[in-house]
């Protein structure tokens, strides 16, 4: 069993940026996904109303977020997540590979 301050499910835009901030704040963060980092958007072909980019691929800007996070510090695993439960104070998340709490 592995432990963090913060435990995030799902590494898609939101939870990229979840983990990007909660690193930032010298908070020791997992994020896991099942898949590949940037969830859905990965598989978009262009995306044209993100903020700041006119045009990107959806590839192109999941990396982008990706990068930014993993640079504070985010630690993302692959992994699937199988249980979510309490334990006292701690949220306790098993998947297939790993525990974390």
């Amino acid at each position: 069993m592995q432990d963090y301050d913060i435990v995030i499910v799902g590494g898609g835009p939101g939870g990229l940026t979840a983990g990007l901030y909660a690193s930032r704040a010298e908070l020791k963060t997992v994020c896991v996904e099942k898949f590949m980092p940037g969830g859905q958007i990965a598989n978009t072909e262009w995306v044209e109303n993100y903020p700041g980019f006119e045009l990107i691929t959806g590839a192109e800007l999941a990396k982008k977020i990706e990068d930014h996070a993993r640079k504070f510090g985010l630690e993302i695993v692959n992994d699937n997540v199988v249980e979510i439960y309490t334990e006292g104070r701690l949220k306790i998340v098993k998947a297939d590979y790993e525990t974390y709490r």
